[in-house]
């Protein structure tokens, strides 16, 4: 018997400051959105050198991080430290528990964006580290450069099933973007203003999406943001 369908369902929600190690403002879990499967981080982190996130463990998870601005040292295990600059991104594969860490270089600040997802329950095999450089092309859509991060026209490929694309409006416009059937998406804002679904989002929150088959993001000029999705 085939499960009901979702009600259709865009709902804008603030992010939540939390400055316990580094400055990061979290869209999820926060109290008032603590699950929303099969996404389980959405958030966006500032480090420096006087407060640097330390190495931690995922299991059964699947971790993107995407350098927004500054450079960046990535480490993967007890593996030598990789450089990372801007529009550069790692995507972890976590069937078992493995470690990481992202820190500045170069003396900077880092910015970065991360999404964690859940992996299927009868996932197996070792870690896997997937990489994406600066260099990766944008393409223009709508008249808005998209940029994709992970999915079929990535360097990155998802074992969750999971898509995310970099969005830029250089001019005021609208760009369609698919979400599925069975699928959730999340849009962060970064900068600038603009809407989805014709719902007003500002620079700091999230736009959870669920039950459509694609949704309208709308933007002036300077607006940018990180749309993803994955089977839920």
């Amino acid at each position: 018997m085939a499960s009901p369908a979702r009600p259709r369902s865009v709902r804008i929600a603030p992010g939540e400051l939390d400055t316990a190690i580094v400055t990061t403002r979290r869209l999820l879990p926060i109290p008032a959105q603590s699950t929303w499967n099969p996404f389980h981080r959405v958030a966006e982190s500032l480090a420096n050198r006087a407060r640097q996130l330390p190495t931690h463990a995922h299991e059964r998870e699947e971790v993107l991080t995407y350098v927004t601005e500054g450079f960046a040292s990535y480490q993967f295990e007890n593996g030598p430290a990789a450089s990372l600059r801007r529009g550069s991104g790692r995507l972890l594969t976590t069937p078992g528990r493995a470690t990481h860490r992202i820190s500045p270089s170069e003396g900077g600040a880092i910015r970065w964006f991360n999404l964690v997802v859940g992996l299927p329950i009868d996932s197996t095999g070792g870690p896997r580290l997937q990489s994406m450089d600066s260099e990766a092309p944008t393409i223009e859509e709508d008249t808005v450069l998209v940029r994709s991060i992970v999915g079929p026209r990535a360097a990155m490929a998802s074992s969750a099933g999971m898509e995310c694309e970099a969005l830029e409006f250089r001019t005021a416009g609208t760009t369609f973007r698919r979400v599925g059937p069975g699928r959730r998406a999340v849009f962060y804002a970064m900068s600038g203003r603009g809407s989805v679904d014709q719902k007003a989002i500002e620079v700091g929150e999230v736009a959870f999406v669920e039950g459509m088959p694609g949704v309208a993001v709308q933007g002036d000029g300077g607006f940018a943001g990180i749309w993803a999705t994955a089977p839920g």
